[in-house]
């Protein structure tokens, strides 16, 4: 994902005045969150005893996430920002976690995609329903059974793909009001063209093609607005 992103956006100028992507990248796959800190129990506790004070939400936020509950982090974030909702730092750190997210339920569906059709394969080289054999051997139950978990997992994994990236789009576009700086329409830009909504992408780019003096990193962003545009026209985003 890295190197996709890397070679997508090596026109931003790394070392040459422009954005630096690098650090960029860093920050969008780098942090993890460390040792030590409150314990997530201590940070539910004190939540609960202090529902309106935000940064309680943030300490358990980065409790949730030091134990890899990416989604319960996401929660506890959302609650921080709707009350600390000017926090820029704290809207891209939410922003990405969502995305991590998205890439996750995308991940899932794609598995549960193919189980499906190596479930549905016995029903497609099998006796035809319709003819007599395979009236008189009647459905497999097992293979019932599978296919339908296996289409309830796709469907349930596609609904959080799709929860979860429009929930990223929607907090890098409150960055982006936050903080309208280089970074924010980067990392706008990025997201919506990874979650394919061509329209926000092209507006990100554009509104950074005004904040860039770099004239590499201007030709690149022109040229990745005048790639986006056909689909655009196409009704892709």
């Amino acid at each position: 994902m890295v190197v996709v992103f890397g070679a997508g956006f090596a026109f931003l100028g790394v070392g040459s005045g422009g954005l630096d992507l690098g650090q960029l990248i860093r920050d969008a796959f780098g942090n993890k969150g460390g040792g030590g800190g409150t314990s997530i129990s201590k940070a539910e506790k004190e939540v609960a005893q202090h529902p309106r004070d935000a940064q309680a939400y943030k300490v358990l936020a980065n409790a949730y996430e030091r134990k890899g509950r990416t989604a319960d982090a996401v929660s506890a974030l959302q609650r921080y920002v709707t009350l600390k909702p000017k926090d820029p730092g704290q809207l891209e750190h939410l922003g990405k976690l969502q995305s991590n997210e998205a890439r996750t339920a995308l991940q899932d569906a794609q598995a549960a995609y193919a189980a499906q059709q190596y479930a549905l394969a016995g029903s497609t080289f099998g006796a035809s329903p319709s003819s007599k054999f395979g009236q008189a051997l009647g459905q497999d139950p097992i293979t019932s059974a599978v296919s339908t978990k296996v289409t309830t997992a796709t469907q349930e994994a596609t609904t959080r793909y799709q929860t979860s990236s429009s929930a990223a789009l929607s907090t890098f576009q409150k960055l982006t009001k936050s903080r309208p700086d280089q970074g924010s329409y980067f990392e706008l830009a990025r997201a919506a063209e990874e979650f394919q909504n061509t329209a926000v992408a092209l507006q990100a780019y554009k509104s950074l093609l005004k904040l860039v003096n770099d004239p590499s990193t201007k030709r690149g962003i022109k040229a990745r607005i005048a790639a986006l545009q056909p689909a655009s026209k196409q009704g892709g985003g």
